[in-house]
């Protein structure tokens, strides 16, 4: 809601509190303030222009494990860009209910990434968001893309989402495109494709005078962000549009108890949790759960009926086994060795080749050593050749 403009001839009612408002003079131009007018002016500018902040009663009820002093301003609370993992449970559920999330390695699949990015226009905000993951056995990959564009409100003005999967031999592609017209009406292009076949359909959705806020996936996660930094405790109601054209009435029902998540070697205390609501058949369930920390980031969001996690830490990497080479071969590491190795290699082939030549009678030993090693095919060469020549000697 916009701050009230401030009026400077209404100040004479803050120095007389008896006066009445039907009883003030006309405005007027002042000719002059004085310094505790311009202190008090101000001081009134900066407390309509400051975001709203909790009262020291809320303080006192409730644990926000952040300073109340630094809380984020509104462009620094939505402005943000985030990467989180998506994995896949194993042969288990996760239990909404209970108090303390503990998920551990075994649990969870890595199955891919999702990316979220927020930035600054000069009317509103930009959104990006992606996802890849991989299906099945690994073999098929699936995923999303998102860009929108809301205003400084948090008013859609325009967002397209697709997503792609496979199944089976065929790939389905859903695309979802919005736009809002001067806050009268929506149009919405949702496409299906599926391999070369294509079905689109438009329609037009009339948003005049609705109180709640009409908003699809990409803004949910600013408008999320935003009230967590500002400590929003309750129901927030909005509308949204799923990838099959349907208008849903929603709620983000923010808790003021806050939980302990533990994922792998990671433990967030203060983690606010967040339960999202849509209405089927005029009755409102719980659909999705999110936790996030005091300053608006996702520690761990999950979908009722899925059984994909997205969590923003995953395993510590595994330490690789370092293979140690054999000692005999260690020092061909060394360049100075190598070097000497190679020289000696030379000069030892040419020597023994000169001694050969001058004794002809070896040639005639090793021919019968070769043959006598290919005629027993020995299991330790080595020890043969020992007791080889040394029967060789004595004979």
């Amino acid at each position: 809601m916009d701050p009230p403009l401030f009026v400077p001839c209404d100040l004479e009612q803050f120095r007389d509190p008896k006066k009445k408002l039907a009883q003030a003079p006309a405005c007027e131009e002042l000719d002059k303030l004085s310094a505790q007018d311009e202190i008090s002016v101000s001081s009134i500018i900066s407390a309509l222009i400051r975001p709203i902040e909790p009262s020291d009663e809320q303080y006192r009820q409730c644990d926000w494990g952040i300073d109340p002093k630094k809380f984020l301003p509104v462009k620094q609370a939505v402005i943000f860009k985030e990467q989180l993992f998506i994995s896949k449970l194993r042969n288990t559920n996760c239990k909404l209910s209970e108090n303390l999330k503990v998920f551990f390695e075994r649990e969870l699949k890595q199955i891919g990434k999702f990316c979220l990015n927020v930035e600054e226009a000069y009317d509103g905000y930009v959104i990006y968001s992606s996802s890849k993951m991989k299906k099945g056995k690994g073999i098929t990959e699936c995923g999303h893309q998102l860009k929108g564009k809301y205003d400084d409100q948090f008013l859609l003005i325009c967002e397209k989402r697709s997503e792609t999967d496979r199944i089976d031999h065929a790939i389905v592609e859903k695309t979802l495109e919005v736009r809002n017209h001067a806050d009268l009406y929506l149009t919405a292009i949702r496409e299906t494709k599926i391999n070369e076949e294509t079905q689109k359909f438009k329609a037009t959705i009339d948003i005049k005078d609705r109180d709640h806020t009409f908003v699809l996936d990409g803004g949910i996660q600013v408008l999320m962000r935003h009230l967590v930094c500002h400590n929003f405790v309750g129901t927030f109601e909005y509308y949204t549009m799923n990838l099959y054209g349907r208008v849903l009435r929603c709620n983000l029902v923010v808790h003021k108890d806050r939980k302990l998540v533990r994922i792998f070697y990671r433990t967030y205390k203060n983690a606010i949790h967040i339960i999202t609501q849509q209405c089927f058949n005029d009755e409102l369930q719980d659909v999705a759960e999110t936790f996030m920390t005091p300053e608006g980031r996702i520690v761990l969001h999950f979908w009722r009926g899925y059984n994909y996690l997205l969590h923003a830490v995953c395993a510590p990497p595994k330490k690789k086994e370092l293979i140690m080479p054999k000692m005999e071969l260690m020092w061909r590491q060394n360049v100075v060795l190598a070097r000497k190795y190679r020289e000696l290699k030379a000069l030892n082939y040419e020597n023994t080749t000169k001694y050969l030549e001058s004794n002809s009678e070896l040639a005639d030993f090793m021919q019968d050593y070769v043959l006598n090693v290919l005629r027993y095919k020995p299991s330790n060469v080595l020890e043969f050749s020992i007791m080889f020549f040394q029967n060789m000697a004595n004979s």
